[in-house]
């Protein structure tokens, strides 16, 4: 009897890991066609401040945990609202919503993301209450 306890102890203790494993794993919210425009779109308008690998020089960096380390508490609705409406410094507004987009998804790319077959949506992700917590360390 007590072998039994402690096994389906230690089942349980595996099943509740790989839940907590898979809860971790941030959701697919842009395609890879925009992540890869996006970095066009980023080399060409924010680089020169963020940094050509997003580490950041003038403006912050925008990739590790420096960026979006799990206890800051940003949202993609915060980070892509202030991208959107701030950027780039000295034009903000001057992209148009499918370059923000597109921004948005190689960021989001570049932080450990994964792609999927749905597009980054300006307005959706305006409002999206997702947290994001880059993957790479």
């Amino acid at each position: 009897m007590k072998t039994l306890k402690i096994a389906g102890s230690a089942v349980a203790g595996v099943l509740l890991m790989a839940a907590s494993a898979g809860a971790a794993t941030p959701p697919a919210l842009y395609t890879d066609a925009q992540a890869t425009a996006g970095s066009t779109v980023f080399s060409d308008n924010c680089a020169m401040c963020h940094g050509a690998d997003l580490t950041g020089a003038a403006g912050p960096a925008l990739i590790g945990q420096a960026f979006a380390a799990p206890g800051s508490n940003y949202t993609v609705g915060a980070i892509f609202s202030e991208i959107a409406e701030q950027m780039p410094a000295g034009q903000p507004g001057s992209l148009s919503q499918t370059q923000y987009e597109q921004v948005m998804a190689y960021i989001l790319k570049e932080n450990g993301f994964p792609s999927g077959s749905t597009a980054l949506n300006y307005k959706a992700s305006l409002a999206s209450t997702v947290p994001l917590v880059s993957q790479v360390k």
